[in-house]
């Protein structure tokens, strides 16, 4: 039976893939240390949409009804029920199409706005734009830099690509770690032997400096490295990391919207907003209960319309949730009759999950405050590097073996008459 390549294969194999992948790990960088500040950058970016200071307390609810008073043949599915202090209300705006109840995109009486932003206290418009389009300016700027991170701002191809670029990441990170180990040798101690690997050395060439910055930066970041990879097929790629953490026993939380998928959407349920958002609060103190958890009033809350499979979805905010912001707890019901179809606990129930849980806060900077948001934006500075000292390392590599090819093909040629000896 044949073992496994040895070290030049997997040599290759890193060289290859980071090759690979250095245009979008580079993209997925520089654009990923903006992401923790993006709520930040888009008050600074757009203020006239996203600030509003009215006194008073917010009505979502009620000013969702008036919005669809406003747009006949508009729908909002997705309702934040709080609202930060001092911040707008935004609303998610899809038009429907009569015939078949289905979201149409374009066409007749289809605007070119799909996002709202209003006065959570008074209802009033604060303005509009078409998320992710950067032509409308600098109010799309934060939504283009983020469908850069996440797509490549190329739609359903990018999402694809930076999902399978993300898989080969994932691998990429144990065959860089397995590339850092010493080779084996009698009598030394394996740290003694592993420990230039962590280390930068100084007052060598450029290129030696450049080759410790990519091998030690791996090393030392390694774990978050990862963790942002496969994350990151989970974001991109779910239909191929749901079927994997499903080995180690997850629970796929789209599950509850394929057994429940109906042959026509239920557009106009038994249950309108304001009742489903009672029957989530009751459903939420009951979960509550049973599970011994503590709601936390403080964190987001949010209902979500999903005609296609006659459901809602209430998100709140538990002891159990892992993410600072919170809305991470939720339940399934039916728009209809209210009876609980699923239950989501973002810890503390199934370990996978909770793994799962954990690695997307660590990735969208969720945890452990401000210091951590600064923290990810230097990773995402140091992926860049990790994807720009590669490319270098192969150059030089690659000018070298040139060289030693033309001596090799020139030396033949260069006989003691011709070279004047």
């Amino acid at each position: 039976m044949a073992g496994l390549p040895g070290r030049p294969f997997w040599v290759i194999a890193h060289r290859w893939a980071g090759l690979s992948l250095a245009l979008f790990l580079a993209v997925a960088g520089l654009t990923g240390a903006l992401m923790p500040w993006i709520e930040e950058l888009e008050a600074l970016t757009a203020p006239e949409l996203h600030l509003s200071q009215t006194p008073g307390a917010p009505d979502p609810l009620a000013i969702r009804a008036q919005v669809l008073q406003r747009y006949p043949g508009a729908a909002v599915d997705f309702l934040p029920l709080t609202v930060e202090p001092g911040h707008s209300l935004r609303l998610h705006l899809h038009w429907m199409d009569p015939a078949s109840g289905l979201e149409r995109e374009h066409g007749p009486g289809v605007p070119d706005w799909d996002d709202l932003f209003l006065d959570p206290v008074t209802g009033k418009e604060l303005g509009r734009r078409e998320w992710g389009d950067i032509g409308q300016g600098a109010k799309n700027l934060m939504p283009f830099v983020y469908r850069l991170h996440y797509t490549l701002a190329a739609g359903t191809a990018g999402l694809l690509v930076m999902g399978v670029a993300a898989i080969v990441w994932t691998i990429d990170c144990f065959v860089g770690f397995f590339l850092t180990l010493p080779p084996r040798a009698p009598g030394a101690p394996f740290w003694k032997r592993w420990r230039p690997s962590w280390q930068v050395r100084r007052g060598k060439s450029a290129y030696k400096l450049n080759f410790d910055l990519h091998r030690a930066s791996g090393l030392w970041l390694w774990p978050l490295l990862l963790v942002f990879a496969w994350s990151s097929v989970s974001f991109n790629l779910p239909q191929v990391h749901a079927p994997v953490m499903k080995l180690f026993g997850a629970e796929d939380a789209r599950e509850v919207f394929v057994r429940n998928a109906l042959p026509a959407p239920r557009n106009a349920p038994r249950l309108d907003f304001t009742a489903a958002t009672a029957r989530g609060e009751a459903l939420a103190r009951d979960l509550a209960k049973e599970h011994g958890l503590a709601l936390r009033s403080e964190g987001e809350r949010w209902i979500w319309h999903v005609p296609t499979s006659g459901l809602y979805v209430y998100g709140f905010t538990t002891s159990a949730d892992i993410g600072e912001h919170g809305g991470g707890t939720r339940i399934a019901f039916d728009s209809d009759s209210g009876a609980v179809h699923g239950v989501e606990l973002p810890s503390g129930a199934n370990g996978a999950n909770t793994f799962t849980n954990w690695l997307t806060a660590l990735h969208m900077a969720q945890v452990f405050g401000l210091p951590y948001r600064v923290f990810v934006s230097v990773l995402g500075l140091a992926v860049t590097m990790l994807s720009v000292t590669g490319v270098v390392i192969w150059m030089k590599k690659r000018s070298a073996r040139a060289g030693r090819r033309l001596k090799t093909e020139a030396r033949p040629r260069l006989s003691p008459k011709r070279a004047g000896l």
